[in-house]
């Protein structure tokens, strides 16, 4: 028995369909690839003076490391990366003066989850461990998009601790709230949607569909090394972290809290964020009192790739503004 007609041509509009998809996919690949990238033979292995681990509150795990001396920078990565995050920020801040740590999150990297899994309650927490085990105080805190979210919720978590240990945070490509705040419901159907949703590992495996996945990721400028980085880090992130960590951060609304901070703030985000549009870094700059926006015109979400001279100079400068750089008074 033949097939209707119309069933023939819709067949073949399919099959038209995918192979245009998949020669722009592979068109898309080839025009990033050709761009000249002075760190394609990296390793973006960061570099560092001391390994640290510390036992979470709740039983876990925490991996730090550090380099340099002088004034603490605590750097605070996003959803499914890692320290190799700041591969570029771990020679260029200590070669500026200041002691540089960057540590991995609760079930990311070589940190190990705790009892009670993830949880921005629990992001907060790993940010005072952090700053508590290796005593640092007048440190800078910079957090990157899920990272900002942990340096936003200790800083209103632990007030006291904040004022005690912490001379100001910067929030890079970040939020404080997102589209489920306020419809918990909606964000429990979700959750169970994503529960039985299949991971993305398969897809980010895919060379060429993983590498424009990542892609997604950045603005006007993308070195491939950097989009291949991206992926690698998600890819060794463990699927049960993928799942959960973003999941915690569905219903996440800190915006009220945030009126209360009094840590000078300084915020950067790009045109071309499209994962934390610039629209939630203005958010956070009417919320905080005193906050400074920083705009980097096509700029996207990694910008500590993207724009890696012009982030430093913005954290440094308000590093040394905000940091009592221990000049002793005498009495």
């Amino acid at each position: 028995m033949k097939a209707p007609k119309r069933t023939l041509i819709g067949l073949a509009a399919v099959a038209a369909t995918a192979g245009a998809v998949w020669a722009a996919e592979q068109a898309a690949v080839r025009r990033s690839r050709r761009q000249t990238d002075p760190d394609a033979e990296r390793e973006f292995v960061p570099s560092f003076d001391d390994r640290h681990t510390f036992p979470s509150h709740d039983g876990g795990v925490i991996h730090a490391i550090s380099r340099g001396d002088g004034p603490p920078i605590v750097l605070s990565h996003g959803v499914t990366l890692s320290v190799r995050t700041w591969v570029k920020q771990m020679e260029s801040l200590p070669a500026e003066g200041f002691r540089t740590v960057a540590f991995d999150h609760r079930g990311h990297g070589d940190s190990v989850a705790g009892d009670s899994g993830h949880a921005v309650e629990n992001l907060a927490w790993d940010v005072r461990t952090v700053l508590e085990s290796l005593d640092l105080r007048d440190a800078v805190l910079v957090g990157h998009s899920m990272g900002g979210v942990a340096v936003q919720a200790f800083v209103t978590t632990f007030p006291e601790i904040a004022a005690e240990r912490v001379a100001g945070i910067v929030l890079l490509s970040t939020l404080a709230r997102t589209p489920l705040a306020g419809h918990d419901n909606l964000a429990r159907v979700v959750a169970a949607i994503s529960d039985r949703s299949p991971d993305v590992a398969g897809l980010l495996q895919r060379r060429d569909l993983g590498y424009l996945m990542s892609r997604i990721g950045f603005g006007d400028a993308a070195l491939p090394s950097h989009i291949e980085l991206t992926r690698e880090m998600i890819l060794e992130c463990p699927p049960d972290t993928r799942q959960e960590a973003a999941r915690a951060l569905m219903g996440l609304d800190l915006v009220e809290a945030l009126g209360s901070v009094t840590v000078p703030t300084l915020i950067i985000g790009g045109t071309k964020d499209a994962i934390t549009p610039l629209t939630e870094s203005k958010r956070i700059n009417r919320a905080i009192p005193g906050s400074v926006l920083e705009i980097v015109p096509g700029g996207g979400h990694m910008l500590m790739f993207e724009r890696t001279e012009l982030v430093d100079d913005l954290i440094t400068s308000f590093a040394r503004r905000v940091q009592r750089r221990g000049a002793a008074v005498d009495v």
